[in-house]
Formats: structure tokens, sequence, C-alpha cells
């Protein structure tokens, strides 16, 4: 279906009335681009859209509709960040909990988890699989979003701001240990600053560095541990007849708890599957080396003298 050179993209029967954007209802069309002389990285398309989220205006250098919705989700965080940051600082036993009382703040106390929850649900909605007249929709996705908590952020910027309004932490403190520990560990870093809001500048560097000291100690104890291991536990390769037991295969057999023959030869299908990128050839070669070596260990005289690798059954 078309509207004037807008496309309409599929809509699933479940999802009629249905905001692409958010999941709230849909009461209108949001044509991208507004403008059909625009340049885009792909077809023109009509997506329905609730009164909010057509509403909000992008920046022209927005060009598929990808980037849209990552801008919409952004300015939806922004705008119902207050809402959002009820389920940063309390929980919803707190708030049934809590002791509001009058007009206004019993009214808090008994929707500020509701809102919370619809806030939520909005920003994290992913919408449908996009398909038009029929046909999958094949235009990649390329935003470069954030993460955390199960929330979609435009960037890992977008979600230290969101945090840094939501909870009122420290903007330099979650920065730079986040710097510190990696985006990976943002929860982490998210820790230590809402422990620490309000701090001075001697405090924060004193954390800063505090943390940086730890992060080199862990990762070189890490590295001293995977050494040691490697060394105590190292597979070696075995030859049976003339047949190479290759140490990734043993490793494979081992994992699986294949032990022995028979116990290999219920699994062989799985094997192949799971080695199929080294060619059939090379996968047959090794799948014959592990049989001849599980074979062979059958023999506790021939594991005694010959397997290097007894202690790691």
């Amino acid at each position: 279906m078309q509207t004037d050179s807008h496309t309409l993209i599929d809509i699933p029967f479940n999802f009629r009335h249905t905001c692409w954007f958010c999941g709230e209802p849909a009461s209108r069309e949001l044509n991208f681009p507004r403008r059909a002389n625009k340049n885009v990285e792909h077809a023109l398309l009509a997506i329905p859209a609730c009164k909010e989220c057509e509403a909000i205006s992008h920046p022209r250098d927005i060009k598929s509709i990808w980037q849209l919705r990552a801008h919409i989700k952004q300015k939806l965080m922004t705008k119902y960040t207050k809402h959002l940051a009820v389920g940063e600082n309390w929980t919803k036993e707190e708030l049934e909990d809590s002791e509001f009382s009058g007009s206004i703040l019993g009214g808090f106390g008994e929707s500020a988890w509701q809102m919370y929850e619809i806030a939520k649900q909005r920003i994290a909605y992913e919408g449908w699989p996009l398909i038009v007249d029929g046909l999958p929709f094949y235009a990649i996705d390329d935003t470069s979003s954030f993460e955390f908590d199960g929330m979609h952020y435009a960037s890992l910027a977008a979600c230290v701001e969101f945090f840094v309004n939501a909870s009122d932490v420290d903007r330099d403190l979650l920065t730079q240990v986040v710097d510190i520990v990696t985006p990976a560990r943002f929860g982490y870093a998210l820790k230590i600053a809402k422990l620490n809001k309000r701090i001075s500048p001697a405090r924060r560097t004193q954390i800063i560095d505090d943390i940086a000291v730890q992060e080199v100690e862990d990762r070189e104890a890490e590295r001293e541990r995977l050494a040691m291991n490697a060394q105590d536990h190292a597979i070696v390769e075995i030859t049976v007849s003339g047949a190479i037991a290759p140490t990734f295969a043993i490793q494979w057999a081992m994992d699986r708890g294949a032990h022995t023959l028979s116990a290999l030869c219920l699994l062989e299908d799985e094997y192949f599957d799971d080695f199929q990128h080294l060619g059939g050839a090379a996968a047959f070669a090794s799948y014959n080396g592990l049989q001849l070596y599980l074979e062979a260990r059958e023999d506790n005289a021939w594991v005694e003298e010959n397997d290097l690798n007894k202690d790691m059954w």
C-alpha cells in the first residue's frame, strides 16, 4: 500500500493500530523522510506511529529508519527521565511500603511505579520486523547503540547522560571509571558512581586511582592464573598407528565426557557439525585419530606408557 510516494510497511494483524516506535496505540502515519525528495539510504516509508512519536522532529542528517528510531527513543528517554528514574532510585516494594500521604505525594506513591513501567516499556519496545509488500526490508541497521540492563541508548555517552540526570551521579566519576573498566562493565562503574554522589575533586581522583591500580593488579593476576593453568593442563596431540589425534579433538571429547570409543561414536554427527569448517578430509582425519586414541586408551598398560594426557581425563 502506498501513501503518495511513501510505502506503508506491512502491519501484522496483532500489531494493527500500534506505534512501531514505542508500542503505544497508533493514530497516524509517520512519513520518512518527510519530504519525498530528500536523499535517504532506502525506500521512502510510511510507519504507523502514535501522536507523540510522529511529532518528534529530527535533524536532516538522519538517513535511515534505524537512525530515526534511535533518535526518537533518545527523545522519549530524555522527556521521561523523571519517570524512568523511579526504577533507578526505588523498588516497587519500597514505593508500596512508603508513607506518602496527601493529595500530591499520595498520588505519586500510587502511580509512580506504573508510570515507570510504561515509560520503560516504550523505550525498550523494538517493533515488528520490517516487511514491505510482503518482502523483507533488508536495509542494514546502521545505528551504533549501547545496551545496558535491557535498555538501548543511542550511544554510551547518551547512557551516561541518562544516569547523570536520573540518579544524580557524578558525571566525571562515572565516565572515567567506565574508561578504566571498559563499557562491558558499565554496571560496576554505575555502582561506584551511585555510592559516591556529590564528591569532592580530591575524593574523585582517589577513587579513580584506586580502581585503576586494582584493575591492573586483577588483570595481572588473571594472566598469571591462565599461564599456570595452561602449563599444568596443556593437552598434547597423540599419534596412534600413524594417525594423529589433535589437541582440539581431544579437548572436544573431554568437554563432552566422551572418554571411550563407544561414547565418541554416539557423538559422531555432533563432531562433524562442530568441525565442518575444517573441510571434509581434515575433519575426518582428526576424527579418525581421535577414534584410534580412545580405542588405545582401553588398554591400561598403553595408557601408563604412552598417554601423555592421562592425568587430564
